[in-house]
């Protein structure tokens, strides 16, 4: 084919050009030579997903009209409201990239509730410029990390990725801010931090994420359709979703859930006593930050010992074959917070020897002042074992109509009061309180 041909069909072709990717990414020389053309150059600087299909090597982007769209809009405010596994953060990386490799001086942020949520979009970014000898030879180094990419002159762009915490974000002043995930960043950090930092004329704000509170500035700005570009997918849409996966999730979620998750919609479920808006006051940004003195544990194993302060109190609820036994660990600060700072939700059918034992080793760690043991259809055997632990109070409760109501008024109570703290990124969780009826 002539150089000439070959370049037309490169700039109109999609599917061509996807092709063409595979061969030269291993190329260089060729691959330079290609992008040096005129025509090519200005495909590339004037259509992200050009850039996306022949940078990046996205060939599903090719039959993917809804990705298209978003991906081209360059509305200084973009609310992207997706169903799970749409491909938001992958669309959005490739609109970083397109930014930072086709326009000189951009510094854009990646914002999400914690560092790990953030990582997401940009190890995207990260694994894409790495795999493509021309964009990995922009890279500046030193200057590029695992949370930072810098460009050399005469671009001298900048990708960052940061958790939504004060400390980390104050400085900045970008050209563009993506929050991920926006559903779950408390909306005073979106108004009075992370909007306060768009102070260039031509500044862009783009939220992405799930439906969650109603009363939440993401929904808020969701119905903004004169200030905000406004892009509403749920998961079926996406050719990244596979039929699979939408049969797994319908089998596995509620109606609710389905309707949250899935089809992206704003949905109350019906008579609850926990609503989603009251849920989402409770989430704590600094339980998912894993560089964060007061995060989520994971791993009791693993825990460091000055971040345990306060006091702490467990909760377990026994399982059968058909139904999980779970271990809830919270702490009361000083503040009187209550904060959900463990949990184990052991495999269906544990035996009750191996949650003894777990509890055991965990009330060792945390050094429970009470564990309250739902022995319901169990008996007394359980809490007799776990009342040999030295120095602990073990209670044994009925879960009997009364006593659930007491506990569950008792729960919206603090709730009310902002004083429970749960993680954000625990969906299941969210959901469960959420299911609550009255």
């Amino acid at each position: 084919m002539e150089e000439d041909t070959f370049v037309q069909k490169v700039i109109s072709d999609l599917k061509f050009a996807a092709s063409v990717y595979k061969d030269l990414r291993l190329r260089p020389k060729a691959f330079k030579q290609l992008a040096a053309y005129p025509e090519i150059t200005r495909k590339l600087v004037n259509d992200p997903v050009f850039f996306a299909v022949l940078m990046c090597g996205d060939s599903w982007l090719v039959d993917a009209p809804d990705h298209q769209k978003l991906l081209r809009d360059q509305s200084l405010r973009q609310v992207g409201v997706c169903g799970r596994g749409w491909g938001k953060s992958l669309v959005f990386s490739r609109k970083n990239l397109w930014l930072l490799f086709t326009k000189p001086n951009v510094e854009s942020l990646i914002i999400s509730s914690t560092q790990r949520q953030s990582m997401i979009m940009f190890d995207y970014c990260y694994s894409t410029v790495n795999a493509n000898p021309l964009l990995r030879e922009m890279l500046q180094r030193p200057g590029t990390t695992r949370t930072v990419m810098r460009l050399k002159p005469p671009l001298d762009g900048k990708l960052v990725a940061l958790p939504c915490s004060p400390n980390k974000l104050r400085g900045y002043h970008p050209d563009w801010i993506f929050l991920d995930e926006a559903s779950i960043i408390p909306t005073e950090m979106i108004t009075s931090e992370i909007m306060m930092m768009l102070t260039k004329p031509s500044a862009a704000l783009v939220m992405s994420g799930t439906p969650m509170a109603f009363d939440h500035v993401f929904r808020k700005a969701f119905l903004d359709t004169k200030r905000y570009s406004i892009h509403h997918y749920p998961s079926t849409s996406s050719p990244l979703v596979s039929q699979s996966h939408l049969v797994e999730w319908r089998e596995m979620m509620t109606q609710e859930e389905w309707q949250r998750e899935v089809e992206a919609k704003w949905i109350e479920t019906a008579q609850t006593f926990f609503p989603i808006d009251l849920i989402a006051a409770c989430i704590d940004p600094e339980l998912d930050n894993p560089g964060s003195p007061n995060q989520y544990i994971e791993d009791v194993e693993h825990v460091n010992q000055a971040q345990l302060s306060g006091r702490y109190f467990a909760g377990l609820d026994l399982g059968k074959q058909i139904d999980f036994s779970v271990l809830a660990v919270v702490q009361l600060t000083d503040r009187n917070e209550v904060r959900l700072v463990h949990k184990r939700q052991f495999p269906l059918g544990t035996p009750y020897t191996q949650v003894i034992a777990y509890v055991t080793r965990t009330s060792q760690i945390f050094n429970f002042e009470s564990i309250y043991v739902d022995k319901t259809g169990i008996g007394d055997a359980v809490v007799d074992e776990l009342e040999t632990l030295e120095n602990r109070e073990v209670y044994g409760l009925f879960f009997t109509d009364t006593e659930k109501e007491n506990i569950l008024n008792y729960l919206k109570l603090i709730m009310e009061k902002r004083q429970l703290r749960i993680q954000g990124e625990d969906k299941q969780l969210i959901a469960q309180i959420n299911e609550q009826q009255v």
